[in-house]
């Protein structure tokens, strides 16, 4: 068993929610906004070993007085650990001129067969509007189907 499936229920997971601008025909040259499409999310983890702050463990767990932390983001460089791209089934085209929006959420929980892999799910959906539009729920011009997919990281 993978240790979570489409459709299974655990949890809400994480809300996310962004807004892709897709370039504009009329500012070409100064490289506002994207050209496209979205084929995927990439992900990363960051990490503390701090001493422990919740009620059960303050008063037993020893107290660290160095904290110290680990990133596998881009910004860290290269890392044994890497990222992790989640690439879509279908890419998610961007329109010059408009705004795409992605919200939705992320759930991560670990395999029933390991404690050391993890399943990822990510449910979103996508819309457009005109850039110009400040309403992000007003004005749409496109709202595709909810999506729901499940990763294994290795």
């Amino acid at each position: 068993g993978v240790g979570l499936s489409v459709g299974e229920d655990e949890g809400n997971g994480a809300p996310f929610d962004f807004d892709v601008v897709g370039r504009s025909y009329a500012n070409e040259d100064d490289g506002g906004g994207l050209a496209g499409p979205i084929s995927g999310f990439a992900g990363w983890f960051t990490v503390d070993f701090k001493s422990r702050t919740d009620d059960a463990g303050k008063d037993v767990a020893p107290q660290i007085p160095n904290p110290a932390y680990l990133s596998t983001g881009p910004e860290m460089g290269y890392t044994h650990w890497g990222q992790q791209v989640f690439h879509l089934p279908s890419a998610i085209p961007l329109l010059a001129d408009q705004t795409t929006r992605i919200q939705g959420t992320l759930e991560m929980m670990r395999t029933k067969d390991s404690a050391r892999l993890y399943n990822v799910r990510l449910r979103f959906s996508s819309s457009r509007r005109r850039t110009s539009s400040q309403d992000r729920d007003g004005d749409v011009l496109m709202k595709g189907k909810p999506e729901e997919l499940v990763y294994q990281i290795p």
